[in-house]
């Protein structure tokens, strides 16, 4: 474990311990934070995404989640830049060094309003052209262009969020950090129903929701780093270029990783819209939250060995990063493993009960949608390693490679199977796994100099674990349907602690074990 490192002259309270150490005493309250802000997420989206459908229409509602995916695409830039910065302000803060990480910030802020202003022209492009480009139901060109137009501003200030918001994710203060998630979600969701409420229901209601979510969540991120980082100024005009040229490079190859990562995650509903119509772009649309919320399970611990594993490298401690890595991948395979075959398994009825009795035959698509979670999402502690060493060039260019080919073989699936929308599915799901376990932890593994083998053993025990979920379900579905919602829960409920109980015997090693029974015991003080 490394040794606290000296906080330098003028940097704040928050940076007189080492950020690893920090990180490890703030565990179980991050983790509580993330739990908590989970459940909230999932809570209000279950209720938001049918409330939706059915005031709008499956048709109207397809553009929501469609215009959503494509301005990830414009975000893209900004994402990369923002992996950059953090991993230079993370070193910098982390060895104490105010003045390299107040260089290192005046750029990012300089780079970050000039990539915005760049943005700004094709977006407003695509917003005139979004009608014509794609399916929008008859007369609702004009609110499809507003909300377009609304996710592309809310995008843009995002870019400045994330500017602010690497404060949070490097002090280990994930509570403030979800507190501004929060309430930014509960704006963006509440003022909809509100909206309808007074006047009949509209895409533009939702458009003026996701504004407001935006300023009111950037005014919170802004506080948030002043009060955690006041060593940090936003000084723009003082950017050096020397400075912004350092971490130029590492953003060009996280962006075009990015760009690939969301050809595997994002084109599907692209395909589906311009193969199937706007019907078919809002029930597939409508699936896409349940493998959101799994990935959301995953974001109550990963985000968190993001700033441990920076603290490891800032030391210089490579062994501690390779330890980190395996018990990280193993953990994450066990217990995403759950979420995964809970839905895998149980589909049918979940899809029936939550959206309708029309949906619960796109249970297949549902499962292609979430079963390899359980593997992808155990290994992204591996993106952070390569962010560390700065090792991305190779990744990125992998991660375009597996882009275009899950999106030939998307379009090939669809129009010559005759599996209609599940070949979407179906394709992201093969290449995004080949992608990871393929190469992910090969060269994750090659990076770290241990043997090839040492991220790819680890998801054994997550894969035995999904599976034996994933079949409980399914014969429990087969024999006797929940047809209410205190049927399934009650039902699951009873997989969800069997799996527990058989994981924490059979699953988890010795050491494990020890660490599980020596986290419940800790109190939650920091």
């Amino acid at each position: 474990m490394p040794e606290p490192v000296p906080a330098a002259r003028g940097a704040g309270p928050s940076l007189a311990v080492a950020p690893a150490s920090a990180g490890q005493a703030r565990f179980a309250l991050n983790a509580a934070s993330n739990f908590a802000y989970l459940a909230l997420s999932t809570v209000l989206m279950i209720w938001y995404v049918p409330y939706l459908m059915h005031h709008l229409g499956p048709a109207t509602y397809g553009i929501v989640p469609l215009a959503n995916s494509l301005v990830m695409y414009a975000g893209l830039v900004c994402d990369g830049l923002n992996t950059s910065v953090y991993r230079y302000l993370a070193i910098n803060l982390g060895r104490g060094d105010a003045p390299a990480a107040r260089r290192t910030f005046d750029a990012a802020a300089a780079l970050t309003l000039l990539t915005g202003a760049v943005l700004m022209l094709p977006a407003a492009a695509v917003t005139w052209l979004f009608p014509t480009l794609f399916a929008v139901p008859e007369g609702e060109e004009a609110a499809a262009r507003f909300l377009f137009a609304s996710v592309c501003a809310t995008m843009l200030t995002g870019m400045l969020g994330g500017l602010f918001g690497a404060s949070s994710q490097i002090t280990h203060r994930f509570d403030l950090r979800n507190a501004v998630r929060a309430t930014a979600l509960l704006l963006r969701v509440g003022l909809v129903p509100l909206c309808f409420t007074v006047w009949p229901a509209s895409l533009w209601h939702v458009g003026a929701a996701f504004l407001a979510s935006a300023v009111a969540g950037l005014a919170c991120e802004v506080a948030v780093w002043r009060y955690l980082t006041p060593q940090l100024t936003f000084r723009p005009h003082a950017a050096e270029p020397a400075a912004a040229r350092e971490f130029i490079s590492l953003s060009g190859w996280s962006t075009v990783n990015m760009v690939g990562f969301l050809l595997l995650v994002q084109v599907d509903l692209v395909i589906v819209n311009a193969l199937f119509g706007a019907e078919a772009t809002g029930r597939y649309g409508a699936l896409l939250l349940l493998p959101a919320l799994v990935s959301a399970c995953a974001e109550i611990v990963v985000p968190m060995l993001s700033p441990l594993i920076m603290a490891h490298y800032a030391a210089r401690d490579g062994a501690g990063i390779a330890q980190l890595a395996r018990r990280s991948v193993r953990l994450l395979g066990i217990a995403l493993a759950l979420p995964s075959g809970l839905v895998c398994g149980f589909g049918a009825p979940l899809l029936g009960l939550w959206l309708g009795a029309g949906f619960a035959e796109l249970d297949l698509v549902l499962a292609l949608l979430c079963g390899h979670l359980a593997l992808n999402l155990a290994l992204r502690p591996l993106g952070y390693v390569l962010t560390a060493y700065n090792r991305v060039r190779v990744q990125g260019l992998v991660s375009l490679g597996a882009g275009l080919a899950n999106l030939l073989l998307a379009l090939a699936l669809a129009r010559w199977t005759g599996w209609g929308i599940a070949a979407v599915a179906a394709a992201a799901a093969v290449v995004w796994t080949a992608r990871n376990v393929v190469f992910l932890a090969i060269y994750s593994a090659f990076v770290i100099r241990v043997p090839w083998w040492s991220f790819i053993r680890p998801l054994a025990p997550g894969l035995a674990g999904l599976l034996a979920v994933t079949l409980v379900g399914r014969i429990l579905t087969h024999a006797h349907a929940p047809s209410s919602w205190p049927a399934l829960a009650a039902i699951s409920g009873a997989v969800a602690l069997a799996y527990a109980a058989a994981a924490y015997a059979c699953l988890l090693t010795p050491a494990d074990r020890r660490a599980a029974r020596q986290l419940l015991r800790r109190r939650f003080d920091v």
